[in-house]
């Protein structure tokens, strides 16, 4: 029988106790955030208003959480809830429009600063789905997704708060018009905080804050969609590939395979010149079935590629990899 333990973490001050509720469970993935449910966070990422939540090069989102709460963990992972990426017309042929290329970082410490250490890279917009009300673009749009970095174990804390931030170094993200948009929920209005757990910084400019003073620049009652995710040893999972194929047409090749596991979060295609050094060449899939479709000039005969997966877990399962026709 698996034992879950609920835990409420209450900040007190002499009018109010605002409520944190995580939970610990060696066979689930286990989530920390400023809102027990991290669904919740449906707030400007899926279209609508987007209250001007970009996240730029000038433009920085913070939340403080409570220390972790003690479990048998192996991985940690730092993320967030984004969409809404921006297009642009293509230079030499505008009647098309590309995607705005940029990276998406976030770090955590256990005090409101930042250090390169404690950044890591969390996704670049060519992965991010494109904001609902963008004009006419081959992209996929969709609603804001959750993405993921995973983290060593001593990054996050179980006896501190935990800080999150998350920035962009792209030097063009420097309004709601060119960046992508971070997800937001309010909190139930019957425990709001006294003092905040949330801040916005306006004046970093491509780094987080390196130190303390300044950094928590502006205060916010509404909470950014940024979490921490703690993943177990029964939490692991079986990924599997089966029925790898590919496909030649006159002008594109066409990859499908099947995903066995549970929890499946993303699916890719991968390619190599040698079978060692592997790089993502598709967008990434979260439902079936798992079709790509390749320009057959951009893929290269001899060369090799294989299907991946990952689940909830941060479990990665791969197929054998296939030579191009």
């Amino acid at each position: 029988m698996i034992k879950i333990i609920t835990f409420f973490l209450f900040f007190v001050s002499p009018s109010f106790s605002y409520a944190v509720t995580v939970s610990t469970s060696s066979a689930l993935p286990n989530y920390l955030s400023l809102l027990p449910d991290i669904h919740g966070f449906n707030r400007f990422s899926d279209g609508g208003p987007d209250g001007n939540w970009y996240i730029g090069f000038n433009n920085a989102w913070i939340v403080k959480l409570p220390s972790a709460p003690v479990g048998n963990f192996i991985h940690a992972f730092i993320g967030a809830k984004i969409g809404r990426a921006k297009t642009q017309p293509n230079p030499d042929k505008p009647w098309e429009r590309d995607i705005i290329d940029g990276k998406i970082y976030m770090a955590v410490s256990q005090v409101p600063a930042f250090s390169t250490e404690q950044s890591y890279f969390l996704t670049e917009t060519s992965d991010i789905s494109v904001d609902p009300d963008s004009p006419e673009s081959k992209s996929p749009r969709g609603k804001g997704r959750w993405f993921w970095a995973e983290v060593p174990m001593g990054m996050i804390s179980f006896t501190q708060p935990n800080y999150l931030i998350i920035w962009s170094p792209t030097e063009s993200f420097t309004s709601v018009s060119s960046s992508p948009v971070l997800a937001a929920a309010m909190p139930d209005s019957s425990s709001l905080p006294e003092y905040p757990l949330a801040w916005n910084n306006h004046s970093i400019s491509g780094v987080p804050p390196r130190s303390v003073e300044g950094s928590l620049e502006t205060p916010i009652n509404i909470f950014p969609a940024l979490a921490i995710k703690l993943v177990g040893p029964m939490a692991q999972s079986s990924v599997t590939i089966q029925n790898f194929s590919i496909f030649e047409g006159r002008f594109h090749s066409l990859v499908r395979f099947s995903v066995s596991g549970k929890d499946i979060s993303g699916v890719w295609v991968e390619s190599s010149d040698d079978q060692l050094n592997w790089e993502r060449i598709s967008p990434i899939l979260q439902s079936p079935p798992f079709y790509f479709s390749f320009d057959k000039a951009l893929l290269k005969s001899g060369n090799y590629l294989r299907g991946a997966a990952e689940d909830e877990s941060g479990d990665v399962g791969f197929s054998a990899p296939s030579p191009i026709p």
